[in-house]
């Protein structure tokens, strides 16, 4: 029998309580660094502002994500946020001393779930999941210390919370496929964080690898497989790089919503509206549109204009990227 929600229900891995992870002491202020050296070897991105909010550009951003939900729902597909929170929000213990959010900031991930939930849209608190989870087995992070990504364990609590609020929420026909079987545990290994690189060289000695447990996907049965060719998914994860299948999110979810679960993704520096526009202007959408999307953000990028020049889509602004999205999905 596939391990579903009798075995996933609880905070996400919850494993070897009892194990001992090595731990740098190493923390230093980084000036005009791009990495914020926090306590116990926590790094964490400066973009993350975390005292600043520009509240007119978040105002902005929502109205162009409240329109992007109704035009999808126009098109007869259910919408839902994987919205991850500032890492800094799960490990502010371990901020340099003295770092604080700003009360805005501190507001800022429960006004943006509340202001999609009042546009029609599903939007689970992942900031209280990760959170909980990151406090009952503090041996396995949520992220990962020195990197941007969530770690496997964060993966899949939140994809457990997602297919919990989607269930309750979504009717949905019997699905046209099943969902992925997971097996047993083995450890992820990242070699080296993606913020060691803005450190000084020399000290860049004091990163090493990180593992995190993650689950085992199990060959599709012969039946399922074959129904590859035949029938597809019915749900899409549409995002950057976090939604990977590195990390494991959409098999969980495929698992927790025993239904096919498709992936859409570019990396970050690309950004979220791209990854969106490029899916629904695809074959595969043209040949089998999705009953759900679950489009993946970051909090802190809910605040950023679309057109932000940070992305590669920059010349991408709110009024081409919407009428992309009503040619392709009210066509």
């Amino acid at each position: 029998m596939t391990p579903r929600r009798a075995l996933l229900a609880a905070p996400a891995l919850v494993l070897a309580a009892g194990a001992t992870r090595a731990r740098s002491a190493w923390a230093q202020g980084t000036g005009d660094s791009l990495v914020l050296a926090g306590q116990q070897g926590w790094l964490f991105p400066f973009w993350d502002n975390l005292t600043q909010l520009d509240e007119v550009a978040m105002r902005q951003v929502l109205g162009l994500h409240t329109e992007v939900i109704a035009l999808l729902k126009r098109g007869n597909i259910e919408v839902a946020y994987c919205l991850i929170p500032m890492k800094a929000r799960i490990y502010r213990r371990f901020l340099p001393a003295g770092r604080r959010f700003a009360p805005v900031v501190e507001r800022r991930y429960s006004n943006l779930v509340a202001a999609l939930r009042a546009a029609g849209a599903l939007a689970p608190d992942l900031a209280e999941v990760m959170a909980q989870a990151s406090a009952i087995d503090p041996h396995w992070p949520v992220f990962f210390r020195s990197d941007t990504h969530w770690t496997p364990v964060g993966a899949e609590t939140c994809a457990v919370a997602l297919a919990t609020a989607m269930r309750a929420q979504f009717r949905l026909p019997a699905p046209p496929q099943a969902g992925v079987r997971l097996g047993s545990i083995r450890m992820l290994r990242l070699a080296v964080g993606d913020l060691v690189q803005y450190l000084p060289p020399e000290q860049r000695g004091a990163f090493g690898p990180e593992e995190s447990p993650i689950r085992n996907v199990l060959p599709a049965t012969a039946g399922a497989a074959a129904l590859l060719e035949e029938d597809a998914s019915d749900m899409q994860v549409v995002g950057t790089s976090n939604v990977q299948p590195r990390f494991n999110f959409v098999p969980v979810l495929s698992n927790q919503m025993e239904r096919a679960v498709g992936l859409s993704w570019l990396p970050n520096n690309v950004g979220p509206y791209a990854a969106l526009l490029e899916y629904v202007r695809g074959s595969e959408f043209r040949q089998r549109r999705p009953r759900v999307i679950v489009w993946n953000h970051l909090e802190s990028d809910m605040s950023t204009p679309i057109n932000n020049p940070n992305w590669r889509q920059s010349g991408l602004n709110a009024e081409s990227f919407l009428n992309g999205l009503r040619q392709a999905v009210l066509a």
